[in-house]
Order: structure tokens, then sequence, then C-alpha cells
């Protein structure tokens, strides 16, 4: 099977919406690649950044070379507010696998882009901005 490394770097969100009345917003990232749960992986709470948080952490997945030709297989990264009563939703950013590849060449083999995408609440009100990075690595056989 042909596979393929890729590492997204979560850095931050700008301008969030405070999803919280009283007490600091402490928010979270969770990543999921086409919304399966074996793939999900999180950042650490941000605790001080409230609707600014800042993660700069690496999350590396091996691929399969299909889901890089395949429009439909996205990359899902849902933020939330860490509460003692439960996590509260705040947004999300959804972008193909195949588009991140196809327009942005130049991060084959290592390298990285950076790029920046609104957060959209459930109802598709924009509800912030996520910075983020990502690179492809080789094609290998596993």
């Amino acid at each position: 099977m042909e596979c393929r490394k890729f590492d997204l770097k979560l850095i931050s969100a700008t301008n969030l919406r405070d999803v919280r009345e009283k007490f600091r917003m402490k928010v979270y990232a969770v990543v999921t690649i086409a919304g399966n749960a074996k793939t999900e992986k999180r950042t650490p709470v941000d605790k001080e950044g409230e609707t600014n948080p800042t993660w700069n952490v690496t999350l590396q997945y091996m691929i399969g070379e299909l889901a890089v030709q395949n429009e439909g297989i996205e990359v899902v990264i849902t933020l939330y507010c860490k509460r003692t009563l439960g996590d509260r939703y705040i947004g999300e950013v959804r972008t193909s696998i195949k588009q991140l590849y196809e327009q942005h060449p130049n991060v084959n083999g290592g390298g990285a882009n950076i790029l920046t995408r609104q957060v959209q609440s459930s109802s598709g009100i924009s509800q912030g901005e996520l910075k983020f990075s990502f690179g492809f690595g080789e094609t290998v056989i596993i």
C-alpha cells in the first residue's frame, strides 16, 4: 500500500467567539481525517490565550495515496472550549487533503506552507481564524 507522511502543525487561532459567560476561555483542537475517530488527535489546552489561543503543536499522520487523490477526504479541525460541566463547541475548519496537495505542490518532500482559514460554526457563521501549516512526505510502500 502506498502511503505518505502528512504533518499538520496547529499554530494559533484569532478572534474566536467567546463561548463563556464567566471565567476564561481555555481552547483546544481535535483533528480527524475524514471524520474517522481512529485518526483523532488533540492539542493541549491553551489556558492563557482565551479567544486567541496558541498551540504550535505538530500532529503526524500516515495517509494512503488514495486519500491524496480523493476530493472527499478532508482534514477536520474542531475547536472546543474546555469546561468543567462539559466542553463547548466553538467551530471547525474543513479542508480537502487533495486540495492541499494540489494547490501547494512546493510542500512535497518535507517542506511546509502556512495557511489561515475561517473557523465556521455549525450554522456556517465565521467564528474567527485558524492558522496552521502542513507538509507532505515522499510516497513510501507499507
